[in-house]
Formats: C-alpha cells, structure tokens, sequence
C-alpha cells in the first residue's frame, strides 16, 4: 500500500499542470514560471545590479580619488609651512647661483657644484634646492663636557658659552629610482642636516666651522682675501631623510621651459657698488622621466651683490651682510595614491596632467644679524 501511494504521489507531481482536472486542476494550472520567464527577469535583474554596482564603484572611486588628492595637498602644505618655519632660522641662505658654480667667480677656480660638499648619498639623485646655515644647541654630551671641571675634557676648539653652533641644512628634490622598493610618488624632497658633532659628541668629518674662518659666503673654500683654499679634508658622510613624498615632477602639458622664463618675482635694489635680484634655485630645471625640463620645487633667494675693485680688476661677490627674501614653490601629483593612475604608466602620464595639483607658493624674510654693524643713527 504504502508503495502504491508514494507512487501515486510521484506521479501526481510530475504531472504537467495544463493538464490537471477536476476541482483543483484550474488552481494548479496557474501556478509557476516558465523558463523563458526566469530569464527575461534573470537577465532584467542583472542588469539593474550590475548599473547600480557600476555607480556604487564609481562614486567610491571618485571619493577615493579626491581624498588622495586632498591628503597629497595637505602633505605639500605641511612640508611647506616646515621648511619656511625652519627657513626663519637661517643666518645665510645660498642662492642658485652658489649651489651650481660655488665660488669660481672669486676665488678663479674651476666651477665645483655646491652637492661636491655634501655626502654622495644625499646628492645620489638629488639636486639641491635650499641650502641655509641656522644655530644649533650642542647635544647633552657636549654641554656635559663644557660643564665639567676638567677643562682637558672641554672639545677643542668649542666655544662653549655659547651652548649652540652653525648648522648647514639642506633640501633636495630626489628622483623616483629606476626601480624603487618602497617609493609612491614621482618625487621627494629630502632633508640633510650637516651638524658640527653627532649624537654622541664627536666631530662630523667634513665640517667646516663657518663662525671660525669667516667663509659664509664661500663655504667651504676659505674667504676670498685668503685665496682660493678648500677647508674641507674629507667629504662628509651620513644620509637625508625623507621630509615628503608625491612631489610632482612628470608634467607633460606645460611649455618647454625656456632661460628667459620669469619663474621669480621681478625688482631688486640697484646702487653704486650693489645689485639685487631674485636667484632661482637650482639653476638649470629638473629633468623627469621623459626628459622634459619641469620646475616643481624650487626657490627665489634675493641676492644682493657687491663690487669691490677698481678699474679693470673687479670682483662680484655676494653681499653676507644683507638680508634673504625667500620664496618657496610646491606642486604635489596623486599619482600612486589609493584610486590614482600608477606612476610609471607614462602611456597614462602623457594624456594629461589631471592629476598634478596647484602650485603652492610662500614667502620668508630672514633675519639674520650676522654681519652687521649698530649705527650712529
């Protein structure tokens, strides 16, 4: 029996439902989709999730697009607002024209780039933009040892009572690397400190104490009255640090740039034996990647020169006792940032510069007393 019913039952479901009579058959037959039914809304459904995914995707992409572009701005503003606080420090800032060709129009040597001074690590495919001497406190192993009673425990040649000495900062534009590891960015600006001693007190090799030989302007050569002497025994060593990344550097549709190009503001101070002007730093534009000259961070120093001489024999030199009118330039690029085209995609790169950001731009007067005199006045 049981056999016979569960038959019955298999049957009964396998029926076809058009062809169900009697009291329920109508009701049967109404019932259900047909296959072609489920594919038509299949097919509808589809489509619907697939355009509202579609928006879903593109309004995250977006958003993530203008956080990396926020965030990057607001990483070149942050390095900015730095480097100019830092910059209010200085005693002596080196216009463009030192850091390409240091001191050969005084001292009759052979033009020698400023980064020939510098550690090779730092200069390794980097080009100086800034470069200014500040004060800095000895460290605590130092002040210890001026503090002590022995006096042969004192370092030579430290004035001690004055608890701070001449630092030499500089900031570099650096390169994306053939193959980087850890870069993002297109470029970075870095920041090297060559300090008078290190951390544990001792003396950096090739430093030169600027206070000691009276050589701001002709670091590290002595000063020209002397003749054209190098100070410097040895190269110095050590490393930059990264201050910001996602520097801007590959920009494609702006104009080859040419040297009568005014990338600083015009004017300057014109007497008899002195003549002043903004000195764009570094000299000679940047090369990027697809070998187009670009000025993304540079600097305008207000130099002021001086003659001394007469007659045929005449000198322009740099006039230390002035002060330095700065002016500092950033534009950062989002490329490599979370929803941003990849960095080494100069295929993209070369469509447009959508990516790259404002020019950012501020304004420093140094300071300095170095070098000047009280008046009658």
């Amino acid at each position: 029996m049981a056999k016979n019913f569960f038959s019955h039952l298999k049957k009964s479901f396998l029926r076809s439902p058009q062809r169900r009579t009697g009291r329920y058959g109508a009701y049967y037959a109404s019932q259900g989709f047909t296959l072609v039914e489920l594919l038509v809304v299949t097919a509808i459904a589809g489509i619907i999730v697939a355009g509202l995914t579609f928006i879903v995707i593109q309004m995250m992409t977006s958003d993530q697009r203008e956080a990396s572009r926020s965030e990057t701005q607001r990483e070149m503003q942050l390095a900015l607002n730095y480097m100019s606080s830092e910059l209010q420090e200085a005693i002596y800032v080196y216009p463009g024209t030192y850091l390409e060709d240091s001191k050969s129009e005084d001292l009759n040597t052979t033009d020698i780039p400023f980064a020939n001074y510098l550690p090779a690590s730092v200069t390794n495919g980097a080009v100086p933009v800034l470069a200014f001497w500040k004060l800095q406190p000895f460290p605590d192993v130092v002040k210890q040892r001026c503090a002590a009673t022995n006096a042969a425990t004192n370092p030579v040649g430290v004035a001690c009572l004055n608890g701070q000495s001449y630092a030499l900062v500089v900031y570099s534009l650096a390169r994306k690397p053939a193959n980087p590891t850890v870069w993002k960015g297109q470029a970075r600006i870095t920041r090297y400190v060559l300090s008078q001693f290190d951390s544990s007190g001792n003396l950096t090799p090739g430093y030169v104490d600027p206070s000691v030989n009276n050589n701001l302007a002709s670091w590290p050569w002595a000063d020209p009255g002397t003749g054209a002497v190098n100070l410097q025994a040895t190269r110095p060593t050590g490393s930059s640090f990264t201050l910001v990344d996602f520097v801007s550097l590959d920009i494609i549709n702006t104009p080859t740039i040419k040297p009568t190009d005014n990338f600083c503001p015009a004017g300057g101070a014109t007497g008899t034996t002195t003549t002043g002007s903004y000195d764009i730093s570094p000299k000679t534009p940047v090369k990027n990647s697809l070998n187009k000259d670009t000025r993304t961070f540079y600097a305008c120093v207000f130099s002021q020169t001086q003659t001394t001489g007469t007659g045929t024999v005449t000198a322009t030199r740099v006039d230390p006792t002035q002060y330095r009118d700065v002016v500092l330039f950033l534009r950062g690029s989002a490329l490599g940032r979370p929803g941003m085209r990849r960095v080494d995609d100069k295929e993209e790169i070369t469509k447009n510069d959508q990516d790259v950001l404002p020019t950012l731009e501020t304004r420093v007067l140094t300071r300095s007393v170095l070098g000047r005199r009280p008046t009658a006045d």
